[in-house]
């Protein structure tokens, strides 16, 4: 067997820094799976646990979060106070007022002087207003109007506002002064087409709170549906003398702006946004988008170019660079289109290129051949789609790929490898599809956060990645063989059953028994080696049938046959 990857054991602080770094460029969920795994290579660790808690309130697993910051206090370290803090922000969080409030009391009662003690004096204060203002209602009742609400949020996020907007309806009859929610219903009724209504509603919030941003934003928006040029404006007037470095109340005063049409105000206000998060990519990208809808074409290339810097694997740059340079060539002619303000690719865009992506599939070999001759933006174009969706389509893709022995996308497929955000089982897919499309060896890929070079024979790095029951067939066969045969016989069936994985790779058939496998895997091992082996008398040994165990050796002999010869007589 050629080259072999040597495998080094990381420790717990090696996946712990690892994951931090993903923290510092924003990557939250690439960052957990690396804190996982510290979390489990030390999970007595509280620091580590601690984080860990941290990382999932961040992603919004609140529920988990706060089992491992109970976990910390009870069994692991419970003069960790800054657990206590942790879960007084969980609970309010998941809106559990008096648990909350608990919590930050004892943080204080505990570390009057700690890190987060104004934090939670603060916290304690508005935590009692809400009391007053819910009426003092207790826990148990506010969350039953709390889950009202969240269904209520996850209908108008699907588009159901009548749903959305019955549900929002009790919240507000039960807490009349819950001006989110008042927010939220009024947004419903506009896109349901009630404009009066949405406006009504947008102005009670601003009885309740005169200068409430996202009422006023709603307000302005919902002015120029209907046509009301001097109340958006005054909205507008008012909208500009509110001074915040809240993120939220800049990102909603932004997306107004650009709404309306003020793209030198969404500019100015995103710029606010960039002030405050320098590094956030989608930050640089609404700014670039404001920046090219005021006309400022070379400030927003060289924002594009700055989220390049900070996310060399977005999709939105190389797109929205090309688009600036071309309006800039022509700017005298037209005003040109004006972009969206979200962190994608325009919608006709999308759709350009995955229409492009399934008439490609459906082409003959010469078409792909002269598309990717021709044009250098197709190769971007898949290597965009097996981004777009990593398992459907990217399989489609993949299939055609080698089918066709596309080597002209050779180095789409290496870029792919390279990217963090890709699980490792489906780098090892593409590894045996530039394999199989003729690429040369070794293959450079992004393994846990370490770049390796590996070769399709590297046992080492298909093995990491294997399923638990492929595993469990060679250790069965292996233990099974113990003291049966005379010669070495490990080695070989560890060569059988690797080339057999790595042969029928992506598609390995399903271990439905590993008893029949692993027999079928000694009965392969004595055919090779002209050992005499009876199935009956395996199948016996396996407690199995025969026939499954012929069934799934006459497989395996099919995935091997091109490595392995039979001897004669052997049966």
């Amino acid at each position: 067997m050629s080259k072999k990857v040597v495998t080094f054991e990381r420790g717990a602080e090696f996946y712990f820094d690892l994951g931090y770094k993903y923290i510092q460029k924003g990557k939250m969920k690439t960052a957990l799976r690396y804190v996982e795994k510290a979390v489990e290579l030390k999970p007595h660790d509280s620091f580590i646990q601690f984080n860990y808690a941290g990382l999932l309130a961040e992603l919004g697993d609140i529920d988990r979060s706060t089992e491992v910051l109970v976990n910390i206090v009870k069994n692991l370290d419970p003069d960790y106070l800054e657990c206590y803090f942790g879960l007084g922000c969980n609970y309010l969080q998941m809106q559990k007022i008096k648990k909350s409030s608990e919590y930050f009391s004892l943080y204080l009662e505990k570390d009057p002087e700690g890190e987060f003690s104004e934090e939670a004096e603060e916290l304690l204060e508005m935590l009692t207003m809400i009391k007053d203002a819910n009426n003092n209602l207790d826990d148990d009742e506010l969350e039953k109007i709390y889950k009202i609400e969240e269904e209520a949020i996850d209908h108008l996020e699907k588009r159901e506002y009548e749903k959305a907007t019955q549900k929002f309806e009790t919240v507000v009859q039960l807490l009349p002064n819950a001006v989110p929610a008042r927010n939220n219903l009024s947004l419903a009724y506009y896109y349901l087409g009630s404009l009066d209504k949405a406006i009504e509603l947008a102005r009670e919030v601003l009885v309740y709170e005169e200068s409430n941003v996202h009422a006023n934003c709603n307000l302005a928006i919902f002015y120029n549906k209907q046509g009301s040029t001097s109340w958006v404006e005054k909205q507008i007037r008012i909208i500009n003398k509110i001074r915040t470095d809240n993120e939220d109340y800049l990102y909603k005063i932004g997306d107004t702006y650009g709404s309306l049409g003020k793209h030198t105000e969404a500019c100015k206000t995103f710029k606010k946004l960039l002030a405050v998060d320098s590094e956030n990519p989608m930050y640089v990208h609404l700014t670039a988008v404001a920046a090219y809808n005021s006309r400022k074409y070379k400030e927003s290339i060289k924002l594009w170019e700055k989220l390049s810097g900070l996310d060399n694997e977005n999709m939105l740059s190389e797109y929205f660079i090309e688009t600036a340079i071309r309006q800039l060539e022509n700017e005298d002619e037209n005003e040109g289109i004006k972009l969206p303000y979200i962190y994608q690719l325009p919608k006709e865009e999308i759709k350009n290129r995955l229409d492009f992506i399934y008439k490609f599939i459906e082409m003959q070999i010469d078409e792909c051949r002269a598309e990717l001759a021709n044009n250098k933006h197709v190769a971007d174009i898949l290597y965009f789609g097996i981004n777009f969706d990593k398992y459907f389509l990217r399989k489609l893709i993949f299939n055609k790929i080698k089918n066709d022995k596309l080597i002209e996308t050779e180095a789409a497929i290496r870029k792919f490898m390279l990217r963090d955000d890709v699980e490792n089982y489906i780098k090892m897919e593409s590894v045996f599809l530039l394999n199989s499309i003729g690429a040369k060896e070794p293959y450079s890929a992004n393994f846990d956060g370490e770049i390796k070079n590996v070769t399709i024979d590297s046992l080492d790095f298909l093995e990491s990645e294997w399923k638990k029951p492929w595993g469990e067939v060679k250790h069965k066969a292996i233990s099974m063989m113990r003291s049966c045969y005379k010669r070495p016989y490990k080695k070989i069936v560890e060569d059988i059953w690797y080339e057999f994985i790595k042969s029928t790779f992506p598609e390995v058939p399903e271990i439905d028994d590993v008893n029949i496998w692993a027999a079928a895997l000694e009965y392969t091992y004595c055919r090779l080696c002209n050992t005499k082996a009876s199935e009956q008398k395996l199948a016996e040994k396996y407690s199995i049938v025969s026939d499954l165990l012929l069934e799934k050796a006459d497989m395996i002999n099919d995935a091997i046959k091109n490595k392995f010869q039979y001897k004669k007589g052997s049966h």
